[in-house]
């Protein structure tokens, strides 16, 4: 569904009328795959429910809010920002940390060089390494990278739902991608056991 189709349904849905509980349906279907993908890898290893009980959160905020949205960004852009202030608002009341990367804004280019270390491991069909490299990664890098690699947004959108500078976004990713390249291409020398085998080892060396 396009951005355009996303704008539609979201204009049926702020109307309140007849077509706007169809219209929140149609909606739920089409973005709920992106909001769950997006608060499962911010959460890490929270349990599917706990994981859907913040998307239903986000979808109802998107239902009360729909007459908010200004259109100075794509609709799943403005969503998934919501699902970010509702993961930090669920950090703050159960007193979880959240943490925050202290990294130097506006650098000077992203690298570029993840292609070898995906096409690499796809050759090896080994998934479970890839998965867990990215949860070695601080949040709000993994959150930056997922959002560019897997969601496909422009820098520019993901600096909006982070709230950060355009350099901040850049910046992570570079360093998430600099991070995760050096954790695969030690599985991939045959420096570290796949994490199966690991998982009460002491990783906190790999990155």
């Amino acid at each position: 569904m396009t951005d355009e189709e996303h704008l539609v349904l979201l204009g049926q849905i702020a109307r309140r009328d007849s077509d706007s509980e169809l219209a929140m349906t149609l909606f739920y279907r089409a973005l709920n795959s992106n909001v769950f993908a997006f608060v499962r890898r911010r959460l890490g290893h929270a349990n599917d429910h706990d994981v859907q009980a913040i998307v239903v959160d986000v979808m109802y905020e998107v239902w009360r809010a729909a007459t908010a949205f200004t259109g100075g960004s794509q609709v799943k852009t403005w969503v998934l920002g919501i699902a970010r202030h509702k993961l930090l608002d669920a950090a703050r009341r159960n007193s979880q940390d959240v943490h925050h990367v202290d990294i130097a804004d506006y650098a000077e280019s992203l690298a570029d060089d993840s292609a070898d270390v995906y096409a690499a491991l796809a050759a090896k069909q080994q998934v479970q390494w890839l998965v867990f490299c990215m949860e070695k990664l601080p949040t709000d890098q993994r959150e930056s990278l997922h959002l560019l690699l897997v969601e496909g947004l422009s820098v520019d959108a993901i600096a909006k739902i982070q709230d950060c500078p355009h350099g901040t976004v850049k910046t992570r990713v570079f360093h998430a991608k600099a991070k995760l390249k050096s954790c695969m291409a030690r599985w991939l020398d045959g420096e570290r056991a796949m994490p199966s085998t690991t998982k009460n080892a002491n990783t906190a060396g790999l990155l």
